[in-house]
């Protein structure tokens, strides 16, 4: 292996998934082959890949990333209002600050019918793929409900012309995903964006802490 220490990987992992790799494992795997890892241990966890791309953003394109983050969350908010009686939760990227232009939105909800929440997401003329998952294990979604995120009109995805995916992660109970730890704020984020989840209220909160004055 080529010298070069976590934090220096973690920065160049960043670097090719803020450049249009927005699959971690792809960005983890050419970094492999760069450096001649062969120990997956040796690699950055998702920690420090998260961590990297807030500082990335953060020195490269702060003002645009701030734009297309807060944008991301307000389409987030719209689809939990529509499915708020499924209690959603913001999850990933778009609630930790280190989502950008090629995330999707992750959305866990909490259904005892999974069929019923498709019967409603196509009764709003919304068109859904639907991901069973045939064997969910311990805090497992039952199923995922893939559909395109509302355009926020003359936003960035809307004057770029670039679709956002929501990925609704369809729980039976919600007690499977709330045992997460929160963790310290890194240099590039704010108290409320390192709660692992964020309902309806937290993220109008958020909104209105990182919204332009």
């Amino acid at each position: 292996m080529r010298n070069k220490d976590t934090c220096g990987l973690a920065a160049e992992a960043a670097a090719i998934i803020a450049e249009g790799v927005p699959d971690w494992s792809e960005a983890r795997r050419k970094l492999a082959e760069e450096y001649e890892i062969t120990s997956g241990a040796q690699l950055p966890d998702d920690d420090a890949i998260e961590s990297a791309l807030r500082e990335h953003y953060a020195i490269f394109d702060p003002n645009g990333h701030a734009e297309r983050l807060l944008e991301l969350r307000k389409a987030a908010l719209i689809v939990m209002r529509e499915v708020s009686d499924c209690k959603p939760l913001l999850l990933c990227g778009v609630l930790n600050g280190c989502a950008d232009k090629y995330s999707d939105i992750y959305i866990a909800v909490e259904c005892d019918d999974a069929k019923s929440l498709e019967i409603v997401l196509i009764d709003r003329e919304i068109e859904i793929e639907v991901f069973p998952n045939e064997r969910p294990g311990k805090n497992e979604p039952v199923e995922e409900i893939v559909f395109e995120a509302p355009v926020i009109r003359g936003g960035y995805f809307d004057r770029q012309h670039l679709t956002v995916w929501v990925r609704l992660k369809v729980f039976e109970d919600h007690a499977k995903i709330k045992n997460l730890i929160k963790k310290n704020p890194d240099p590039w984020q704010i108290e409320e964006e390192t709660a692992k989840t964020a309902n309806i209220e937290q993220l109008e909160r958020l909104i209105s802490l990182t919204e332009p004055e």
